[in-house]
């Protein structure tokens, strides 16, 4: 008997043991991946939430300490693809564009994201400067579902969560305790953001290497911020009708009066440029490009008054009206322009800081 005990416990030892090691060895490959994309979001400007880009916003290497030199750039997903940050970087050599836009965004949701920025990483990482690509359908707060960032808070941020029932809704700190849930929930999306962090990373040594590579869209497209859309997504005739077709978010946004929703509209614009204000941060507004069919179907007098209402909210702040800026032949969809069409946006963009940045500047206060 007594030697049945002995051998029990013996084993059971051995089954602890067996189960320390092996909790040891994850803890150490998740430190290690964890490692790796942070490496790769900080040294190499990868973007490692390809597919959910409302996660940026809860990497801290994307953000922390990054600021001081950082131009955020801010819209729906028209504005991931028309504003490449490459390309603008070209033209305003001082500041570090980082493309944050999400699809689905809206006017409060980059509200919420400024705020989430300055209360979880603190002033180093409010960014320098503020690019802020809008739209009808951005200003307006349409949405075809609820929000995804305000949802991606809830479930993932051990920070913050999300209140809603004000625009813009208001960011509710966690307990200690109560932020071991998103994180535990946080590590499940985790693995496909290691393998474009080890990705990224060696993508970067090959070309390194073999610089030729570089010139391969494989080698990089999988870590940028844009998915450089290319070709035609469907035939003009299908873009048209669902452009038109009852029911969807289109038939809302070119319904909407613009008149009605002033004050929210002026409110939540002037938050932004108290938010600048107060941190002696640029701020910048394009009105991004409109495919010549959705500009058609506007109720007479409607897009007039958004953008009157836009340009008094605004008041000083530079903005760049690029509506008609792009030909029909490049844009993808019924809003999102094409990678070539991305490029020339990008350009104008970029050329238009640098002509604001030439001027008097804001003084940045003290860190």
């Amino acid at each position: 008997m007594t030697s049945s005990i002995k051998a029990s416990s013996t084993r059971t030892r051995h089954a602890v043991a067996a189960l320390g090691c092996a909790g040891l060895m994850f803890l150490g490959v998740h430190v290690a991946l964890e490692g790796a994309a942070r490496f790769a979001e900080r040294h190499l400007d990868a973007y490692l939430w390809k597919e959910q880009d409302y996660l940026r916003l809860l990497s801290p290497a994307n953000h922390a300490d990054r600021g001081a030199r950082r131009l955020l750039i801010y819209g729906p997903s028209e504005g991931r693809e028309g504003l490449l940050p490459e390309e603008i970087a070209r033209k305003v050599p001082g500041l570090e564009p980082y493309q944050n836009s999400q699809s689905l965004g809206t006017l409060e949701d980059g509200l919420v994201v400024l705020r989430y920025v300055e209360g979880t990483y603190g002033r180093s990482a409010v960014p320098a400067a503020i690019l802020l690509g809008i739209s009808t359908r951005f200003i307006g707060d349409f949405r075809t579902r609820p929000s995804p960032l305000w949802e991606g808070i809830d479930r993932y941020s051990p920070y913050y969560r999300v209140v809603r029932g004000t625009h813009p809704p208001e960011l509710e700190p966690r307990t200690f305790l109560e932020s071991f849930q998103p994180r535990v929930a946080m590590l499940s999306l985790q693995p496909d953001r290691y393998r474009r962090g080890l990705f990224a990373i060696a993508s970067r040594t090959v070309t390194r290497f073999v610089p030729s590579l570089a010139e391969n869209r494989m080698s990089w497209e999988p870590i940028s911020a844009s998915k450089h859309l290319t070709g035609k997504y469907d035939t003009e005739q299908n873009t048209k009708r669902w452009l038109t077709k009852t029911g969807n978010a289109w038939a809302l946004v070119h319904a909407w009066d613009p008149e009605l929703d002033r004050e929210r509209v002026t409110r939540e614009i002037r938050l932004y440029k108290d938010f600048a204000s107060k941190h002696g941060t640029e701020l910048y507004v394009v009105n991004l490009p409109e495919l010549s069919w959705n500009r058609e179907l506007y109720q007479p007098g409607r897009y007039e008054a958004y953008l009157r209402i836009v340009k008094a909210a605004l008041g000083e702040t530079p903005f760049l009206d690029l509506r008609t800026f792009l030909p029909d032949e490049l844009f993808f969809d019924d809003c999102h322009p094409t990678w070539d069409g991305g490029v020339r946006v990008s350009s104008e963009v970029g050329a238009f800081i640098a002509a604001h940045r030439q001027g008097p500047r804001h003084v940045r206060s003290e860190r």
